[in-house]
């Protein structure tokens, strides 16, 4: 009898264990409330602040530029000096152009010497014909002389004096010339500071400096960019955006600006978006056609006072917005087909239902039908969930 019993046990503890192997067992899964609230859909890209109006200061013209003392940071004034230009250096010859210089002098001491004698042959021929002109005057009156004789010898002085005026031109170009290549010899360099000559660049506004290109003392070029400055508290966003999301960008879209390095969120407005898109290649090469948005901060210049030009800040344009909005995350969504799908809770059961999805972000979508407030639905629904399987709330 007890053998019999023993045998019926094991049996039934078999039978047990079998039929409990085969039965369904629930999964685990995260359950969200389908609720109302706000939702934002929003274009995310990453932006660089810079100055509204920046003032380049640059060298009206070529010289030695003196130290610039002030520092990036510092305030300016309209009407400050900036930065001071003398003219510029002269170079140091070396033996070779020094003696080409010196051979050059003296080329020039013998031209003028040779012009001087010209000079002084044309006066020596000058003299003799007009003092000839006067006894030839002389004798004409006394009709000793005939007329034509007395044009002739009018006529050789007036072309000696011409010749006399054109040699001592001649001298003077020699002299200018000799005075010239005398200069390739001279050290113009100043021993000291001197105001003569000195040029002063001036702020057009008032700022503060942004950049400063140079500091040190040194030759400059013409049009050469010295330092920027600008205002501050005029500061604007530049943003690069895709093609296919500026589309979706208006004059006036609302913005956030977020992790731009201080508390909270700053809020701004966009105030342009250029028409004329540009390529521009990817970190991982691909070529994407993107179009510069320009957004003004609407906060109050007291809250990014720290921010400055070229500053990095995450951007997002929000293209629609809704505040009492039926919604769910956007995890519990899936597809199949053409349709949308979420699975519902239904008494410890998975029910796989369909929906209309309206406006979607990366973390939430908006439901339009197929779905009613606080119903709860699966939040990461797995290739292990279906359609009336057993399911229970993960701990």
């Amino acid at each position: 009898l007890r053998r019999k019993l023993f045998v019926i046990v094991i049996i039934l503890v078999v039978v047990s264990a079998t039929i409990y192997g085969f039965m369904p067992k629930a999964a685990d899964v995260d359950l969200v409330d389908v609720s109302r609230g706000p939702l934002q859909v929003t274009i995310e890209e990453e932006g660089r602040t810079r100055l509204k109006e920046r003032f380049v200061i640059s060298a009206p013209t070529a010289g030695y530029m003196r130290r610039i003392d002030a520092k990036v940071g510092d305030s300016v004034r309209k009407g400050q000096i900036l930065v001071t230009l003398e003219p510029l250096r002269s170079q140091a010859l070396d033996p070779r152009s020094r003696a080409e210089a010196e051979a050059t002098v003296s080329a020039a001491a013998a031209s003028l010497d040779a012009a001087m004698e010209k000079e002084r042959a044309a006066m020596a021929d000058a003299d003799y014909l007009e003092r000839r002109l006067e006894r030839i005057t002389n004798l004409y009156a006394k009709g000793s002389v005939a007329k034509d004789q007395f044009d002739q010898a009018e006529s050789e002085a007036k072309k000696a004096r011409a010749v006399q005026r054109s040699a001592k031109a001649a001298v003077d170009v020699s002299h200018a010339e000799f005075e010239r290549t005398k200069t390739t010899l001279q050290n113009f360099t100043p021993s000291g500071r001197t105001e003569k000559h000195t040029i002063y660049v001036l702020s057009p506004v008032g700022g503060i400096i942004f950049r400063i290109y140079r500091d040190s003392e040194g030759a400059v070029n013409a049009g050469e960019p010295l330092m920027d400055i600008g205002d501050a508290k005029n500061l604007e966003v530049r943003v690069e955006v895709l093609s296919s999301d500026a589309v979706k960008i208006k004059k006036g879209t609302t913005v956030l600006f977020k992790h731009w390095g201080g508390d909270g969120t700053l809020t701004g407005i966009v105030r342009i978006v250029e028409l004329a898109g540009f390529t521009k290649v990817s970190s991982l090469g691909v070529e994407e056609q993107r179009v510069l948005v320009i957004a003004d901060i609407t906060s109050p210049p007291e809250i990014w006072r720290a921010l400055g030009d070229g500053y990095r800040l995450e951007i997002h344009f929000v293209v629609w917005e809704g505040k009492d909005i039926l919604q769910v995350p956007a995890s519990a969504l899936f597809r199949s087909g053409k349709e949308w799908m979420v699975f519902v809770e239904d008494n410890g059961k998975a029910r796989q239902r369909t929906v209309e999805v309206g406006q979607r972000n990366g973390l939430a979508a908006e439901i339009i039908s197929g779905l009613k407030e606080k119903e709860k639905v699966i939040a990461h629904p797995d290739d292990s969930i279906s359609n009336g399987k057993h399911i229970r709330p993960r701990k």
